[in-house]
């Protein structure tokens, strides 16, 4: 059974950009149509093709934004909090078009659609910041998908460490919440071909592992695998 937490949208901590500029009738919308959850690791968030009922709020932790394909799960993106998933689904869809999957406890609130679209409606500064949120994960997914279809494994991967270490954890040293199968799916990759690649970096000297304890020894040198793909 999930976990439900107390919200109070008006002294959230975790407040959003777009959320930061409702009045106060609008926060009070907002608050009594949003619940809080708490999800533990590799528990689903949002199940691909089922109803879609409203858009998730990432407060803390970490998710991954995966989508079946014809051959295998294919994981999109990591998202790390403060994020909005779902807005694309809220905007133009009934069912959820991809799955968003829990890596570590994860605190998340849901807001209904329809009062989501309301807000929408009502307030033009809180649509403006959703509508840059949608832009930002168009260009990056652009960014992601022409270093996937473009570079080979070694860039793939030392791309995937790079993210992890300034766009995820912002520190060198980090504990990987992808497990090997997860890794490859990340990196349009066979979990062989990934174990191949980070035992190859970590002889060169790239990286030391331990078990899920990962340390950028020379970034200097992954950034050139990245750059020559």
């Amino acid at each position: 059974m999930k976990q439900l937490e107390k919200t109070n949208c008006e002294t959230c901590q975790f407040k959003s950009c777009a959320v930061e500029v409702l009045d106060p009738a609008e926060l009070f919308i907002l608050q009594n149509n949003c619940s809080a959850i708490v999800f533990q690791r590799n528990e689903k968030i949002f199940r691909e093709g089922n109803p879609h009922t409203g858009v998730a709020y990432v407060k803390s932790g970490l998710v991954k934004v995966h989508k079946t394909g014809p051959a295998r799960d294919q994981i999109l993106k990591v998202v790390k909090p403060p994020r909005f998933i779902g807005l694309p689904t809220v905007l133009g869809n009934k069912l959820n078009q991809y799955a968003v999957t829990a890596l570590e406890t994860t605190h998340v609130c849901f807001i209904s659609s329809d009062s989501f679209r309301k807000l929408i409606m009502l307030n033009g500064k809180f649509a403006n910041e959703i509508i840059n949120n949608l832009c930002q994960d168009e260009l990056s997914f652009f960014d992601r998908s022409i270093n996937q279809s473009q570079k080979h494994i070694n860039g793939r991967v030392a791309d995937a460490l790079l993210f992890m270490a300034n766009e995820i954890f912002g520190n060198d040293s980090f504990l990987m919440p992808l497990n090997r199968n997860d890794l490859g799916d990340f990196v349009h990759a066979r979990r062989e071909s990934v174990t191949r690649t980070l035992s190859r970096f970590r002889k060169d000297g790239l990286i030391s592992l331990n078990g899920k304890n990962l340390r950028l020894l020379n970034k200097a040198m992954l950034e050139k695998i990245s750059r020559n793909g």
